[in-house]
């Protein structure tokens, strides 16, 4: 191989390893906490997210659920594409039985974002659905999850997205802080695993939706100003030829 080829395949990987380098959050600290007996464990970014567990011990063999008071700070601007990043909180079953429902009673959510909210989701994935149907919301026991000043709430077919719009929580002090589960609550039936083998996980994800205009990237108007000057000298052989 020569030096010159060396130094590209050297350069490339700088490159990657850089793009790799700014993706990752700055400063992010994630932790696991064990929430109590519930048979569950939260993994978050602690720099985002703060969890506080409302009905110790949460003992899976006296009650059904394990019920969470939420905290998220949201300060990242919208992406190049207009969407703000969505935070994750992973529950994971760290035993042979576990609580069936994961309640998040309260939340405060601050908007320091950039721009106003006029919507937000509420997200469940499950790398295991297919088993047991696989965790969800449970419509009927969340039906009272107040959203003001949001007043539309609609789920996905399969329940695994709560979608709330008709509002608006603006970024501006001291109006940024929007408090989903005022009244009621969001439950999320965990359908754990009890034969003592396989053990539940799931994904829960929030993000703020926004009307930003999504602009394409400058790299994207390159890429498509080159198919279109591809496209007009394509029509010009073509005329060249029927004419001559």
């Amino acid at each position: 191989m020569s030096f010159r080829r060396v130094g590209v395949v050297m350069a490339a990987v700088s490159a990657v390893a850089l793009a790799m380098a700014l993706v990752q959050p700055a400063n992010a600290a994630i932790v696991t906490k064990v929430l109590g007996d519930s048979g569950w464990s939260a993994r978050y970014d602690n720099t985002e997210i703060s969890l506080t567990l409302l009905n110790p011990p949460a003992d899976e063999d006296e009650v059904a659920w394990v019920v969470l008071q939420k905290v998220a700070q949201f300060d990242e601007a919208p992406n190049d594409f207009g969407f703000i990043d969505p935070f994750e909180i992973s529950f994971i079953q760290n035993a042979a039985e576990a609580t069936q429902y994961v309640v998040i009673d309260k939340e405060y959510v601050f908007n320091d974002s950039g721009v106003d909210w006029t919507g937000f989701r509420f997200i469940i994935e499950d790398p295991m659905v297919d088993v047991d149907g696989g965790a969800q919301f449970d419509q009927g026991l969340s039906s009272n999850f107040s959203v003001d000043p949001f007043t539309t709430k609609s789920y996905s077919a399969d329940s695994r997205e709560l979608t709330v719009g008709g509002g608006v929580v603006p970024d501006a002090f001291p109006n940024d802080e929007w408090r989903p589960g005022t009244t009621g609550a969001l439950y999320v039936d965990a359908k754990p695993f009890d034969n003592g083998g396989a053990r539940r996980s799931f994904i829960f994800k929030e993000q703020p939706t926004t009307t930003t205009v999504i602009p394409l990237p400058a790299a994207a108007w390159s890429a498509l100003s080159g198919l279109i000057g591809l496209g007009a000298i394509a029509t010009v052989k073509h005329w060249r030829r029927m004419v001559g």
